[in-house]
């Protein structure tokens, strides 16, 4: 899940930039002040800490990308991803 998600993030930045987001076409293109901070959202060990710590940067990377396109809808998701996020650490 967690994976999936970070692709969507990077799909919602390509869209953002005008970069094809289908089969990750133009993450390469993604400026890396966007892609840096999700490479903590590769899940690299199974462990719970490691999970959360996947989980934090990719939902820091959505509730961005939310507050780049719309911060209205941020404004009012983030407490949700916030209490997700709590929810596992």
């Amino acid at each position: 899940m967690i994976s999936a998600v970070r692709d969507q993030v990077l799909a919602l930045a390509c869209l953002r930039l005008g970069l094809p987001a289908r089969e990750a076409r133009g993450v390469d293109h993604v400026p890396p002040d966007i892609t840096r901070p999700l490479e903590s959202g590769l899940v690299r060990h199974l462990e719970p800490a490691d999970l959360a710590k996947a989980f934090q940067a990719t939902t820091d990377g959505l509730a961005r990308e939310m507050r780049l396109v719309d911060p209205e809808l941020a404004a009012r998701l983030e407490p949700a991803l916030s209490s997700l996020v709590e929810s596992i650490t």
